[in-house]
Order: structure tokens, then C-alpha cells, then sequence
């Protein structure tokens, strides 16, 4: 502000400081099978943000990469997590896609991930819909109606041109086929690319299939074993004793399968034939099943395609062979007992309790005392693949009438529990206890969410680099996750006493309505709405319901995908998913878990070898009648019965541990954090232990041995 001469005020006003925008790239590639190989578009995406960022001088903040497809929720990949989380750290304006595709396949889904980050103030660049953003000052989110239109336009005609690819695609292998090119390399065949001229001087890229040495033998000799009379099973089995690799590359037991012969045995390729359309199926034609696996149609042989190849440089079978095999496979699937099905309620809920694979039913005719009678059975799915679990597990009627059996006695348990005042004392006890818990739990959230704003206030204020606020983000996020997760389930423990009611009176409902069908298929349909699986061990049959079953014990994987600290297969599962996963059981659950035991995928050899005689239960069941024929004994005119009804108490009075178990343990607690009731539950354990093996004392090898069932860290469940 200054005077001028003339006795007026002049205001000089400044204008506020507009910095550029701060852009960021999210890359991903467009199929999992695209992510497993070198060819990915990933760094071209990356170039594209900071091409555009120099040419109109933004700022480039980085990139978000991620190799999901596009059908997976953008909050559920690692990359669009962690930006949606920068996002509300306010760490960039602009979050560019070098194609819709690779925001989200499906419309809604982007949409939705727009408007998150739209809420967000956050804004999106398309590189197929470059519409020009807003400065971040003035932007509010839902003001631009025409910037949402267009984006709505964008994706949704992205999935019309999806779908026009998915048509072209087909109709282009429809007419490679008819013009006898061959696409696709069998087994025993190698396809050898080349590059052709053409007469205007272009190149045009072409191939062609020749026999592969190696493999050629392994076509002949199984053309020739079925040819001469050996079943699918027998070319497996031996092909798997000879250690012979497995289309997919496996050698061993499981490696080969006799869909896997029936497919090599079928393919008119190995005489110089293309066949085309005998299985159809699009992902937006016929849709994926529940499983997530495409859909396919099998079509009449009339509308095959079948025309000479003229990319392959000669037959590896002959053509009469060829013929004969396929005349035995036609009379094959003509047997007689191959034409049966049953109608068996159970088909689709059985699993086997040894190998955890699954069972089909198989119904053949069966020729006994010069009568002809149907049979049933259900028979383990790892026969079939060759790993020798067991191949009969239990025939189909006597399966259903123990299962009909146990479904009666559920029900008259049902109706001899007065379920609603069972379950309302339930919830309030589980109130009561968990309320205090509740409230702590609110303060300490409360507590970290004060943190991060802090955390933000000293990055805005340069108090601390990038990488020192990454680092402390992230641990905050990991420890703020795992509070959010126990309060969600302690307030879902008492929400589940009252789902658990209604799942009760569910399961009680279909019950009886179940006992008063007579029709089969009704009864079908009602018995899969109450079972989830029915698991067979050698020794009994469990049922799970799908309703109103508590769980009696704690079995699960230490991760998502099973193969967390597997040393043979590796997980691919994020690490927030990893944390989610493992958090869901809390502290206090697993410190009342005696016994925590670690187990490996179990290996084939070991599955179905028979070198080693296992201890019979008949010596097991000896050995543990006599451990607690001594706590009878030891707990005589007292009100125990065995070690772990031991109140703290009677631990020290029926316990005595000698200086060196005690050692043990001093150093136990303060390595391993046991509570108190940790410390008396070890020696409840030591001291089964040592009644198991007969000895008086308990000696520091029991105490070792207890220790090691307890967890060893945060991370193992």
C-alpha cells in the first residue's frame, strides 16, 4: 500500500501462487497371462505421464504399477490401494490411465473408482478422454456434469469395444481355420515363426509347426499303447514311472491325467488337420460360472470345422491309426456303464478328509449272482489324476441314509432347544464382557488417526523426506488396520449371536420342511441349500451345514492363498491382505489356543508311499488311557479330573518343577510375552506330556516341548 500524489491510496493485491499440477501414473497390464511375460506395456504407460507431465509442465510424482486384470475392485490391487491412500494424504491432483481398460473393465467399477477419488478431490486423466482438468483450488467434486458424462462414455464404450474384440478374435480363428492354419502348437508340435515379404515390398509375420523330437515319441507311443489295447490310466501310470515331463512341464505322481491322454489321443493336428468349434465360449457370449470359470458350449459334430493343414510340415501319426483310436474312443463312451447317471442328492457335496480333494459319483452296472444291479459309489478325484489317496470312499445310498440319519437328529435337537433363550443369554454375556473392550479399542483409534495427521503436518512442513514418511505411513497404516479389524470383529462377535440365532431358526425351518418332501428333485435342491460339503475320513463322515453351526475347533491357513512359507510354491498374495488375513483371529483368542501347530503341504511320496509303518491306533489309544488313568489317580478326592480343569493353584500343588524348568520358563516369559494364564497353560501341557510318556516328573524336555506349541511370533496363526 502507498500514497499517491494526488492523496488516493494504491492497494497492490497478490495473487495467490499457482503451482503446477502434481500428476501420477497408474499402470497395469490387461491379463494375468500378459503379467507372466517380458511383453508387457507397462514402461510405454510410464513414458506417456511423463511425456504429458513435461509437456504441460506438471510435476511428475510417480507411478502406480499393478499386474491384476481389470475385473478385480481397483481398492482390492495393491497399486490402486496404496493410491487411494496417498489420495487422502493429499500427495498428488491428478491420477492419469493411459486407456480406460486400465482403470476397470467394467463401467461401474470405474465410475465408482472416479468417484472415490472424486470425493477425494482428486481429479483423472484419460488418455482416451483428455479432458482438461480443473486447477486443484477450484475444483469440487460433481460441479463438472459434463466431465462425468464423458468419462461415463469413455468406459462404458471401452466395454462395447471390448466386446467387438472378443467377436473379432472369434470369427478370426473361425477363418484361420477354414483357410487350414494352424494357431495353436499341440503337444509334439513346435511353432517356428517367420518373417515373409510380400510382393509390394511389406512384411508380414507368418509360422508354421514342426514335430518336436522329443516329445513326437512320447505322441507315438501313446497312440500306440491305446492302439494295441492299454487303457487311459495304464499310458499314465506308465508314462509317470518313467518320469516322462507332463505337457505343463510336472514329473511325477498327479502329473499326468487321462483327460490330458483322451485330449493328445483326439487332436487331429498329428495328421496334418485343423479342427475348429467343437467347444465354444466368450466371456460376454456365455458368461463365467460362479467358480469364475469361462463357460463353454460343446456343439454338434456336423458344425465342426475340420479342413487340412498346410502350416505343418508333416503328420506324426498315421492316418489309419489315427482313425482306429478314434473308432475306440466312440465305442469308449458307448460302454454301458458309462451312460448311467444317478440322482443322487449328495453329487457335488462330498470331499474326501485324507487328501482334501474332491469326490465324484460314479454309477456303473454291476454283474453279481447272475443279477444285474446298479451301483453308486463316490470315488476319490485324486485316484483319477493317479496319487493313490483311495478310490472308493463310500457308496451313494449308504452315505445318504447315514446323512438323512443325521439330519433327523439334528433336527430333534433343534426342537428340544429353546433357541432364543439360549441364544439371548449368549449376546448378553458377550456385551457385557466386550463393551469395556469396545472402548478402549475407540480411544486407541483414535489415538493413531491424531498420529498420521501429525504426520502429515511435519511432511507438508519438510520436517521429514518422502522416504521417512512412506516408511512411518506405512507402519501407522499396518497398526491402524489391525485396531480397525479386532474392533469389527469383537462388535461382529455380538452381531453374530443374533445372525446366529436367525441361522438357526433357518436351519431349523428347512429341516422340516426337508423331512416332508417326497420328490427328489426338491429334496435335492433343499439338501444343498442345508449342507455346504459333506468331508468322509476312513474312520467317520462330517457334516458342515451352512446354517447356525459353531465351530468346535481352529483350523486355517496362515494365509489367503495357503502357501505362506511354503519353501516349493510361492504365495502371490499383497501384503495387506497377508496382515487382514492373519489378524482376523485376535491376541486374546490365540493366547487361549494350547496348541498352535505349523504343518507344510504334505509331499506325494509321503502321501502314498507305504514304506513306513505309522503307529496303530489300537497303541495310541492304549497309551492315552493309561496317561489318564494317572490323572485319576493323581487327582483323587479332589474336584479335578484331568490336567486341564487345574486352576493356578492346583498347577503349583500338583506341579513341582525343579529350578532348571523354571530357568526355562523365566526366560520363556520374557522372550515369548506370556501372560499368565500362557505360563499355567505350558504346564498343564508339560505335565500331559511327561503322563504320556510315563514319567513322574516333569523334566525340561517336557517344558521344551509344551513351548513349542505356543506362537512363536505376531505373524503365525
Amino acid at each position: 500500500m502507498e500514497m499517491l500524489t494526488n492523496g488516493e491510496l494504491k492497494i497492490e493485491r497478490k495473487l495467490p501462487e499457482v503451482l503446477p499440477l502434481r500428476f501420477v501414473v497408474y499402470a497395469r497390464t490387461s491379463t494375468v497371462a500378459q503379467a507372466e511375460e517380458d511383453k508387457i506395456s507397462i514402461p510405454d504407460q510410464i513414458k506417456w505421464g511423463k511425456d504429458l507431465c513435461a509437456q504441460r509442465e506438471w510435476e511428475y510424482c510417480g507411478e502406480y504399477i499393478d499386474t491384476l486384470p481389470g475385473d478385480v475392485e481397483f481398492e482390492q490391487r495393491e497399486g490402486g490401494f496404496k493410491l487411494l491412500e496417498d489420495a487422502k494424504f493429499n500427495l498428488f491432483d491428478l491420477a492419469g490411465f493411459y486407456h480406460s481398460s486400465r482403470l476397470a473393465r467394467e463401467p461401474w467399477m470405474g465410475l465408482k473408482t472416479i468417484d472415490i477419488l472424486g470425493k477425494l478431490r482428486k481429479q483423472v486423466y484419460i488418455r482416451n478422454n483428455p479432458l482438461e482438468p480443473t486447477p486443484p483450488h477450484l475444483f469440487v467434486h460433481g460441479s463438472n456434469v459434463a466431465a462425468e458424462y464423458m468419462n461415463a462414455f469413455s468406459l462404458v464404450g471401452d466395454k462395447q469395444e471390448n466386446i467387438a474384440r472378443s467377436e473379432r478374435v472369434t470369427s478370426g480363428f473361425k477363418n484361420l481355420a477354414q483357410r487350414g492354419v494352424l494357431v495353436f502348437a499341440p503337444y509334439g508340435l513346435k511353432k517356428v515363426a517367420k518373417i515373409k515379404t510380400t510382393p509390394d515390398g511389406k512384411q508380414k509375420y507368418t509360422w508354421y509347426f514342426e514335430p518336436d523330437p522329443v516329445k513326437e515319441v512320447i505322441v507315438i507311443r501313446s497312440y500306440t499303447e491305446y492302439d494295441g489295447g492299454k487303457s487311459l490310466r495304464k499310458i499314465c501310470f506308465g508314462l509317470i514311472q518313467d518320469k516322462i515331463p507332463s505337457p505343463t512341464g510336472k514329473i511325477g505322481l498327479g502329473s499326468w491325467s487321462p483327460a490330458t491322454i483322451k485330449n493328445i489321443l483326439s487332436d487331429p493336428a498329428y495328421i496334418k488337420k485343423v479342427k475348429w468349434g467343437r467347444k465354444l465360449g466368450s466371456k460376454y457370449r456365455q458368461g463365467k460360472s460362479y467358480s469364475g470359470k469361462q463357460k463353454r458350449v460343446f456343439t454338434s459334430q456336423d458344425k465342426w470345422i475340420l479342413e487340412d493343414a498346410n502350416n505343418v510340415t508333416r503328420a506324426i501319426i498315421d492316418e489309419t491309426q489315427f482313425n482306429r483310436v478314434q473308432e475306440r474312443l466312440r465305442q469308449r463312451s458307448k460302454v454301458a456303464g458309462r451312460q448311467l447317471s444317478s440322482d443322487s442328492p449328495l453329487a457335488g457335496l462330498v470331499w474326501c478328509g485324507e487328501c482334501n480333494k474332491r469326490a465324484y459319483l460314479k454309477t456303473r452296472r454291476v454283474k453279481k449272482d447272475g443279477h444285474i444291479y446298479i451301483r453308486s459309489d463316490f470315488i476319490d478325484s485324486s485316484y483319477f489324476r493317479g496319487l493313490g489317496c483311495r478310490r472308493h470312499l463310500m457308496s451313494a445310498d449308504k452315505l445318504e441314509h447315514l446323512v438323512l440319519t443325521k439330519l433327523q437328529l439334528r433336527l430333534n435337537e433343534l426342537q428340544e432347544t429353546d433357541i432364543d433363550n439360549e441364544m439371548s443369554l449368549r449376546e448378553e454375556t458377550a456385551k457385557t464382557m466386550l463393551a469395556g473392550k469396545l472402548g478402549q479399542l475407540d480411544r486407541q483409534i483414535r489415538t493413531y488417526e491424531s498420529k498420521q495427521s501429525r504426520l502429515m503436518e511435519l511432511y507438508l512442513s519438510a520436517s521429514i523426506d518422502r522416504d521417512g514418511f512412506n516408511k512411518q505411513k506405512t507402519k501407522l497404516d499396518n497398526e491402524m488396520t489391525v485396531l480397525v479389524q479386532e474392533r469389527t470383529r469383537i462388535q461382529g462377535i455380538i452381531n453374530d449371536q443374533r445372525k446366529q440365532r436367525e441361522a438357526l431358526k433357518t436351519l431349523k425351518q428347512l429341516l422340516n420342511m426337508f423331512v416332508k418332501i417326497t420328490d427328489s428333485v426338491i429334496r435335492k435342491e433343499k439338501i444343498h441349500r442345508i449342507i455346504d460339503n459333506l468331508v468322509i475320513y476312513q474312520d467317520h463322515v462330517d457334516i458342515i451345514y451352512k446354517y447356525g453351526e459353531p465351530i468346535d475347533g481352529l483350523n486355517v491357513n496362515p494365509h489367503p492363498c495357503g502357501y505362506y512359507g511354503d519353501p516349493k510354491k510361492a504365495c502371490k498374495c499383497m501384503p495387506g491382505m497377508i496382515l487382514r488375513y492373519q489378524k482376523r483371529v485376535s491376541g486374546p483368542i490365540l493366547d487361549r489356543i494350547d496348541i498352535h501347530i505349523s504343518l507344510r503341504l504334505l509331499e506325494t511320496d509321503k502321501l502314498v508311499g507305504n514304506k513306513e509303518k505309522a503307529e496303530s491306533s489300537r497303541s495310541i489309544q492304549a497309551r492315552v488311557q493309561k496317561a489318564r488313568d494317572i490323572q485319576i489317580k493323581r487327582f483323587k478326592g479332589s474336584k479335578f479330573k484331568s490336567n486341564s480343569e487345574m486352576s493356578s493353584k492346583a498347577v503349583k500343588q500338583f506341579c513341582p518343577l525343579s529350578p532348571e524348568c523354571l530357568a526355562i520358563l523365566r526366560s520363556a516369559v520374557a522372550t515369548m510375552n506370556l501372560t499368565a494364564r500362557s505360563y499355567h497353560k505350558v504346564i498343564k501341557v508339560a505335565r500331559t506330556i511327561a503322563d504320556l510318556e510315563g514319567a513322574k516328573d516333569i523334566t525340561t524336555n517336557h517344558i521344551a516341548e509344551a513351548l513349542q506349541y505356543r506362537p512363536q511370533n505376531d505373524d503365525e496363526i
